[in-house]
């Protein structure tokens, strides 16, 4: 069996879609489509039900896939011992990002490739978690929240504080108390955002008008006075016209941490990237974090 026919096989059963899959995997859905035939023909069975839901993995392909998952963790093994002894500072690094623009990650990155010219950067942003056993990133940023600590095979260090509230243009705020506009909340679509200890908006009175899946498009919604929507305070505070909900001061979420696998340490272009970007605590650590507070009514 070809392992990219294997592959094709572990992105479509966990991503559910040809076009997910083929981005996952870097490849087009022409590809998938063809790679998945290739195996179907292989194994003289049919590995997926194509439902109005996306793809759905049969009996055959739940035989075929813990071999699979096998094959992948050896593969990412031997990858990471190999990448892990590696003493010379050049190669490339396969950098994750939160989708959150932060400037000062942007300028201690840009800082990094300019001191270290033989180095590569394969640079990815995301909201969504990303696994550094299975070589999705070699360093990731991510924000955790505070009740979570990274699984036992991941080296992390805290950078800062992430603090979570509900922010409201000032305007908007302004012509609700006027009884012009009515107040309403933007929630996340897709995967549930975790509020931490910030009230639900129902308890606050607030119906829910708008879903918007991601921070950034939700921080744009907000800016554009479309309603009221929880936002990390380090991100909304770059936005003047944007204020604290009135009486709901922001909530401790949990902290923003620098990742790579264990398996990584010796690695000298490793250490030294996730050297540099520790710094970032030092450097700006009011740049992270809000402290919790309630900021008063626009007039």
């Amino acid at each position: 069996m070809n392992w990219d026919d294997l592959k094709v096989l572990l992105a479509l059963s966990r991503e559910g879609s040809t076009r997910k899959a083929a981005a996952k995997l870097g490849v087009s859905n022409t590809t998938v489509m063809r790679r998945l035939e290739s195996l179907e023909e292989q194994v003289g069975g049919r590995l997926f039900d194509r439902t109005p839901d996306g793809f759905r993995a049969t009996s055959l392909a739940d035989q075929l896939l813990p071999a699979a998952r096998e094959v992948e963790e050896m593969l990412a093994e031997a990858e990471r011992q190999v990448s892990g002894k590696d003493s010379e500072l050049s190669g490339r690094i396969k950098l994750s990002l939160p989708a959150v623009p932060v400037t000062h990650i942007s300028e201690a990155v840009a800082e990094f490739a300019i001191q270290y010219p033989r180095i590569e950067l394969d640079i990815t942003v995301s909201d969504h978690p990303v696994d550094l056993a299975r070589r999705e990133a070699d360093i990731a940023v991510r924000g955790i929240p505070k009740h979570k600590r990274p699984p036992k095979d991941i080296v992390g260090i805290k950078l800062g504080r992430i603090s979570m509230g509900y922010y409201v243009h000032k305007e908007l705020l302004s012509e609700a108390s006027r009884g012009h506009r009515e107040l309403t909340c933007i929630r996340a679509s897709g995967r549930a955002l975790s509020l931490g200890d910030l009230p639900d908006p129902d308890s606050l009175g607030l119906k829910s008008r708008h879903l918007i899946d991601g921070i950034t498009p939700r921080t744009v919604a907000v800016t554009n006075k479309l309603g009221v929507a929880a936002l990390p305070c380090f991100l909304a505070k770059q936005y003047p016209e944007l204020i604290l909900l009135p009486g709901v001061p922001s909530a401790h979420w949990g902290h923003t941490w620098l990742l790579h696998h264990k398996d990584l340490r010796q690695s000298a272009r490793i250490r030294a990237l996730f050297k540099h970007l520790s710094m970032l605590e030092e450097k700006w650590p009011s740049a992270w974090d809000t402290s919790p507070q309630a900021e008063p009514q626009a007039a």
